[in-house]
């Protein structure tokens, strides 16, 4: 099976952000990576975050974020999108999903694929269970909330769970930069260690981007495709 990836666009109307984001920039970017995920033979496209980013109004961000998925989508492959805390500055979950026209039903879900799982969980959670509301949330407090770590250990126990990979924004690698890792990374990661069955995480949030094996498992963290000019995008084999 073979995977088109990308993360942290954060697409927006703003030429610049940050200093080194190029925001204005990214729905060309996203355009040329579908192409290349097209041109490939992709069976599936994930975009693993902070597809977009604030504008200056809620008329302009719903016009970047519809315009995004309608491009992404004409491309005729399958494709999910996990939200990142951008997304969450700008809209509810629910909206985010009615937008894209991706409706999975739930904040984590799963799409089987044959032998293979995808585990996409929600991390836009403050460790007091709370999800994050617009503008008014800290995105160094980050967690995968106990409903969410409860799904996660029942579908690796599944039978039909063969072989798993998970998909979060924000880290599980406790390599990168303290902010930008999960509160309780810790225990998801050995409820994905003890399972046996997880063969490779995905991750974005840190944008300079992390390779990492632990446990036995590989952390993918992709390179944030909104810094600077170049374009930066995955297509692996699973």
């Amino acid at each position: 099976m073979k995977l088109g990836l990308f993360s942290d666009p954060h697409t927006s109307t703003k030429d610049t952000a940050c200093g080194t984001r190029r925001p204005s920039l990214s729905f060309e970017k996203i355009r040329e990576a579908m192409e290349a995920f097209r041109d490939a033979g992709a069976d599936y496209v994930i975009c693993l975050g902070d597809l977009v980013d604030e504008c200056g109004t809620m008329e302009e961000n719903t016009a970047v974020l519809t315009g995004l998925a309608a491009m992404i989508r004409s491309y005729g492959i399958p494709c999910d999108f996990v939200t990142g805390n951008h997304d969450y500055q700008n809209f509810h979950l629910e909206e985010f999903r009615r937008l894209t026209g991706d409706d999975p039903g739930s904040a984590a879900f799963i799409r089987r694929h044959g032998t293979k799982t995808l585990i996409f969980l929600d991390a836009n959670y403050a460790d007091t269970g709370e999800v994050y509301r617009r503008d008014a949330f800290d995105w160094t407090n980050a967690s995968v909330p106990p409903k969410q770590r409860d799904f996660l250990r029942d579908v690796l126990a599944m039978p039909e769970t063969e072989e798993a990979y998970v998909f979060v924004h924000q880290n599980l690698d406790p390599t990168v930069e303290s902010h930008h890792i999960i509160r309780g990374a810790e225990e998801i990661r050995a409820i994905l260690r003890e399972s046996g069955k997880v063969k490779a995480v995905f991750q974005g949030h840190y944008h300079p981007g992390k390779e990492s094996v632990i446990d036995g498992i590989p952390y993918h963290t992709l390179p944030a495709m909104c810094e600077g000019e170049e374009n930066r995008y995955m297509i692996t084999e699973i």
